[in-house]
């Protein structure tokens, strides 16, 4: 059975002043500390904890999902996340599932009246938390805090390593361990070009011994392994043929469309409405007061599309301040009308809460510093 880790750490603020910790587990669960599910709910953690066993009280069981009653409440995790200022220690963590269902049930049971006077001040606090969430919101902000941007990397990640095994990527070692030959062959590129490729990029490699190196025939006396999710950033980063296909099949057969010198913004509108065709693509969005070239819904992102036609006179202290306010919720792309779609898709690939990308294929439109 794999061993439950915390790989990312984060901090949530969920209802002001109390500050939670948040993981994201080596099984992709998103989890919530001990002390910060105590603090989140308005209960001691001993109280806490000595509820578990009994879950689901008695007087919340008409008001619990059944298939959530019967899932583990806490869990023992080993922190492994480097920003944590718990790394290195076992910790009680508790799914979102069990917070939504003790939210849902405490709620429930005040609107009906079921709680005993000790029991009141939990319902308020939980009739409070309800509004704003559910369990996908749960796991929504916790992956936010944690540093991953809902749906794009995951989402391309896994169609790339689904396609890359259909396009004839092969492992010289069992358990899909990749070596820098299996690379090169897959992508058709000189070994010095992912040498270079690798000196400027933080890839995760493991080092493969002389035992199992000599068990598959080989000689060598180590050599670096690449796991299958480690080639895939190396193919989607690196310019390649087979690389820019599965950017092709990945965002979308675009390439009647797009051509190098696409003029404007309606040309973008009408590949971008193909490429993100059931990500809540929306064209000339606009929040509040505040409005953007394209939004893609689901993913959280913002695409600018920035030419001197249209662009060059912007305020630039304002559209400093509109960005600060727009990043904290979403990913922002400003791209040239004048770039190619293989540079657009590789500044998708790059991006993350907080950040702005800009993809300029000439001159800068703006001075003020990169984000």
């Amino acid at each position: 059975m794999q061993e439950l880790q915390a790989i990312k750490y984060g901090e949530v603020e969920l209802i002001p002043g109390i500050k939670c910790d948040v993981y994201i587990l080596n099984d992709d669960t998103p989890v919530m500390s001990e002390r910060g599910a105590s603090d989140l709910l308005g209960i001691g953690r001993m109280a806490l904890h000595r509820m578990e066993p009994k879950w689901p009280l008695k007087a919340l069981k008409p008001f619990i999902d059944k298939d959530f009653s019967m899932e583990p409440k806490s869990l023992s995790v080993k922190v492994i996340a480097t920003n944590s200022p718990y790394q290195g220690r076992n910790i009680t963590v508790y799914g979102s599932n069990f917070i939504e269902s003790f939210i849902r049930g405490y709620s429930l049971a005040l609107a009906n009246r079921k709680l005993r006077p000790n029991q009141i001040h939990i319902g308020e606090r939980c009739v409070i938390l309800q509004s704003a969430l559910a369990r996908s919101a749960i796991d929504n902000v916790i992956q936010q805090a944690c540093g991953i941007t809902p749906n794009i990397q995951q989402t391309v990640q896994e169609q790339c390593i689904k396609l890359m095994k259909q396009f004839g990527l092969q492992a010289s070692f069992p358990e899909e361990i990749y070596t820098k030959k299996d690379i090169i062959k897959f992508l058709d590129k000189p070994a010095s070009t992912l040498n270079n490729y690798l000196k400027k990029h933080n890839i995760p490699h493991e080092k493969i011994d002389h035992e199992t190196i000599k068990a598959q025939g080989g000689k060598a006396n180590r050599m670096n392994g690449y796991n299958v999710e480690a080639v895939s950033k190396i193919v989607l980063g690196m310019d390649s043929v087979v690389g820019i296909e599965l950017k092709k099949q990945i965002f979308g057969n675009t390439g009647t469309l797009v051509r190098t010198d696409t003029k404007g913004e309606i040309e973008w509108q009408q590949v971008l409405a193909q490429v993100f065709d059931g990500f809540g693509f929306h064209h000339n969005y606009s929040f509040g007061s505040y409005r953007v070239d394209f939004f893609i819904k689901d993913l959280k992102l913002i695409l600018e599309c920035n030419g001197y036609d249209n662009h060059r006179y912007y305020n630039q202290q304002e559209e400093k301040e509109r960005e600060q306010l727009l990043k904290q919720n979403y990913s922002i792309i400003r791209f040239h009308h004048k770039i190619t779609l293989e540079q657009l898709f590789n500044g998708i690939l790059k991006t993350k809460m907080g950040k702005v990308v800009k993809l300029y294929d000439i001159e800068p439109i703006y001075n003020y510093a990169q984000n």
